[in-house]
C-alpha cells in the first residue's frame, strides 16, 4: 500500500475510474513548499495539453491543496504509466504528517 497526494487530474473521477476501475476514497491535505505550475505535455498524450505541476520552492508560505488516497502498489504503478516521464514520483511529508507519494517538477539536484 502507498499514499498518493493529487491535485490535478487524478483528482477527476471519470479519469480514476478508467484508470484504476474504481472512484478513490480520500482526505483533503497539504503540500507545503510547493506551489502550482503547469506543464505542456505531447501531443500524443490522450488527454488535454496543458497540466498542472508541483514545483518545488522551499518557501514556507507556499502550498498546494489536494487530496491524498491509498493505492495499492499495482496502482501506483497505474499512475505512473499515465502520469509519464514529464513527471518526478517523490515521497514527501504532507501538512497532516502523512508520508505520500507526489508526482512534481524533474529536479536536477533533489533539493527536498
Amino acid at each position: 500500500m502507498a499514499f498518493l497526494f493529487t491535485y490535478g487530474s487524478l483528482q477527476n473521477i471519470k479519469i480514476q475510474k478508467e484508470l484504476f476501475g474504481r472512484k478513490l476514497e480520500g482526505k483533503k491535505d497539504i503540500l507545503k513548499k510547493y506551489r502550482l505550475g503547469t506543464i505542456k505535455i505531447p501531443e500524443n498524450h490522450p488527454q488535454a495539453k496543458t497540466y498542472f505541476i508541483a514545483i518545488y520552492t522551499g518557501d514556507k508560505y507556499d502550498q498546494i491543496a489536494g487530496s491524498v488516497y491509498e493505492l495499492q502498489d499495482f496502482e501506483l504503478a497505474l499512475a505512473d504509466e499515465y502520469e509519464g516521464s514529464s513527471y518526478e514520483r517523490k515521497i514527501i511529508t504532507l501538512a497532516s504528517n502523512t508520508k505520500a507519494n507526489i508526482y512534481c517538477e524533474i529536479q536536477k539536484n533533489n533539493i527536498d
